[in-house]
């Protein structure tokens, strides 16, 4: 297939990101970069809660990727946000509201949006990721003809509102995690006739072990005492109040004293001072699979998932995972893969604790099947045929692009 001009338009972009979403496209962003013209437009925020201005503005270049920083108009007033996620979740609201509401959760940036409108004919594709942002709900209707999303959708209150009636079915394709997030898109447009399919996700294999003064720093923290590990954005609504009150209260009644949790990413809630849980922040990829090749398990507490990476790196390296069950994504991971176990409550958390700290025949098996299941599954070859399928066809079935106006990077 020959090289085709693409623009890949995500919220936020960078190894300083810390988001399963956007990595997600990170990863596919620098993929089709070794075969395409790949132009990744996003907005010079990092943080997700401010939409602070923090990047520089204007073109850099990432691993082969072209990246086109654009400013953020306003950062997130959280007062207002706040107020306008009341209205339009708990009483009765116009399409209008909602409209304001997506202004407000950002990230708006009236620049990004331009160059989108300007450069329209200058790509034969747009790939969109995430649904749940503004660059997305702006962005996909300048150029719905040549859109593909990759909505990293799952079942969360802001994707029954009527807005997205609107945004979703206007992309060529659909482009889903999982086969779970398939399902729930369909049940949830049921009369759109959703022209979508699984794409999944490869990855290469971890880094080899090496000296690495970060991992030296937390493991003294850690000390010699076995610890149960979740990697990811430390929020409430990935779980992580529900697993710290888990893990405080399998402490109290299993009393294991030498037992800690360790929490890598950056926090965006407020944390407990217990002694047993080590909070290391954002860390890089190296110091991340030192604390993974260590831990005894990982620890997937979320409740809203398209598609859990840290499982997947887990596995990799044969770990076992204990995960939300309520969590359909989690729970269809776990099953395709019989690489863990996942809990529905505290008195399950418990058993599932019990047996994978206790039985490490079992904990074993599970890690060395998961690790055959990502092997055999989540190859790059298996993605770079679909990516490559998928775009040819909404390319060819475009307008023909003309010269555009962008700048070389």
């Amino acid at each position: 297939m020959s090289a085709l001009k693409i623009a890949y338009v995500v919220q936020r972009y960078g190894p300083e990101v810390n988001g399963g979403s956007e990595t997600h496209c990170r990863f596919l962003a620098e993929r089709m970069a070794r075969i395409h013209r790949v132009d990744l437009l996003t907005t010079t925020a990092i943080d997700y809660t401010t939409w602070k201005n923090e990047y520089p503005e204007g073109v850099t270049e990432l691993n082969g990727v072209c990246v086109r920083r654009f400013g953020v108009d306003h950062p997130r007033n959280v007062r207002k946000f706040n107020k306008a996620s009341r209205r339009i979740f708990e009483g009765s609201h116009t399409e209008e509201d909602e409209a304001a509401w997506m202004k407000l959760q950002g990230p708006y940036s009236s620049r990004l949006l331009e160059f989108i409108a300007a450069n329209r004919g200058a790509y034969d594709v747009f790939v969109f990721q995430t649904y749940l942002y503004a660059t997305t709900f702006g962005g996909l209707p300048l150029v719905a003809d040549r859109a593909i999303l990759v909505p990293t959708a799952h079942d969360e209150p802001p994707i029954y509102l009527g807005i997205f009636d609107k945004i979703i079915p206007k992309a060529r394709r659909l482009l889903c995690l999982t086969p779970e997030e398939l399902a729930f898109l369909q049940r949830r447009f049921p009369q759109s006739n959703l022209n979508a399919e699984v794409i999944g996700v490869g990855l290469d294999p971890p880094p080899a072990p090496a000296p690495d003064s970060r991992w030296d720093r937390i493991r003294n923290q850690i000390g010699d005492s076995p610890f149960i590990l979740y990697v990811g954005r430390i929020d409430e609504s990935k779980g992580c109040k529900t697993l710290f009150e888990y893990f405080e209260r399998y402490l109290d009644e299993s009393q294991s004293v030498d037992l800690k949790l360790v929490m890598v990413g950056k926090p965006v809630m407020s944390l407990p001072n217990h002694p047993n849980v080590v909070v290391t922040g954002f860390v890089p990829e190296a110091t991340k699979f030192h604390a993974i090749r260590n831990c005894r398990l990982m620890a997937l507490p979320s409740p809203y998932e398209s598609l859990c990476i840290a499982a997947l790196e887990a596995w990799m390296l044969q770990k076992p995972v204990l995960a939300n069950g309520n969590c359909a994504v989690l729970r269809g991971q776990c099953m395709r893969s019989n690489g863990g176990l996942w809990y529905s409550d505290y008195p399950e958390f418990r058993e599932g604790m019990n047996e994978l700290l206790g039985n490490d025949r079992l904990s074993e098996a599970l890690g060395r099947q998961g690790e055959m299941f990502v092997r055999n599954h989540c190859t790059w070859e298996q993605v770079d045929a679909k990516l490559d399928r998928i775009l040819s066809s909404v390319a060819s079935s475009s307008p023909q692009t003309h010269a555009g106006r962008t700048a070389a990077c």
